[in-house]
Parts: C-alpha cells; structure tokens; sequence
C-alpha cells in the first residue's frame, strides 16, 4: 500500500490535471509518483439492426483517422447513464430506446484514475447528430457478424472500442 507524503498539482487543464508527488510504501520508503487526474468517461456501442455504429476521426496524439465508438467525458459527478445517452445523441445522431451498462474498467491504472465505463444502446431512433464546434465525425456502420475478424486482424486498435465491441459480441453470446 501506498500513501501520498505530499502532493501539487502541477497543471490543470479541461480535461485532465497533473499531479506530482512523494508516496511512502508500506516499508517505509519513499518514491515519486505522478498522477493523471480525469473524472472518468463513458462509451457508447450503438447497436442497430444487425450492424454497430462506429466513427472515424482524426486523433492528434496519434495523428491519425481512428475507428472508435462514441465516447464522452464525465462533467464533474454527472450520471454516467445521462452521458453515454447524450454522446450517442450528439456524435452519431440515434437515442437508445434501451441502454445497459455492459463494462466498467480503468484506463491505465499506473498512471491515471480515468474509469470508463462501457454501455450497449439498443433499439435506436433516429434523431439529429448534434457535434460540438471542434468535432468532425464520420459516421461507419458496421456488420456485427464482421467485428470479430476485424478485431482478430488488428483492424480495432482503440483500446474502449476494442472492449466494447468485445462486450457486445458476449452480450450476443458470439465470443
């Protein structure tokens, strides 16, 4: 077990802070720890007919296109439920007539306490995509019963898309 001696943050920006530090292990000893700081995330798997509802989008830490699902952070301790219902809507333009909570998970629990947590949307309406102002989304429908060779080819390498899409295919019973 660990306990922080001291502690600063050294940046707070909008969507995650840094924080810096001295811990002290259980013998004792003291190590240097830093900390990402996030209020969590949702994701969204929109399942439609017999495909899902994937996206594309230009990642700059990575520079380049991704596939991924819709995906949101959390403001503060807002419902994680309400989110994933309104990151649907606005990326992808669909309301979840029925939403389950599929996967809870840490994004990196070495380094930061981001939790996500993963939802199935199912029986979907079709209503306005709705983007914020620096979002450019292409929206990719894609065949459920292609997910699994896609995955097995490496074609996913968006770790909540990856664990989502998993998610979905034991939800169907197709792992």
């Amino acid at each position: 077990m660990e306990t922080w001696v001291s502690k600063q943050k050294r940046f707070e920006g909008q969507i995650f802070s840094v924080t810096v530090g001295e811990a002290r292990l259980d013998d004792g000893a003291l190590v240097s720890r830093e900390m990402v700081e996030h209020h969590g995330g949702v994701a969204v798997v929109p399942v439609l007919d017999d495909a899902v509802i994937l996206i594309r989008q230009f990642r700059i830490a990575i520079s380049t296109d991704i596939l991924e699902i819709p995906a949101g952070r959390l403001e503060g301790d807002e419902d994680p439920a309400y989110r994933a219902r309104a990151e649907l809507e606005e990326e992808v333009g669909y309301r979840a007539g029925r939403l389950e909570l599929a996967h809870t998970y840490f994004s990196a629990a070495g380094f930061t306490n981001e939790r996500m947590r993963i939802f199935l949307a199912f029986d979907l309406e079709k209503t306005a995509q709705k983007l914020e102002f620096d979002e450019r989304i292409e929206i990719v429908k894609v065949p459920i019963n292609e997910i699994a060779g896609m995955l097995a080819a490496g074609e996913i390498e968006d770790a909540k898309t990856i664990i989502g899409l998993r998610a979905l295919q034991a939800r169907l019973g197709r792992v």
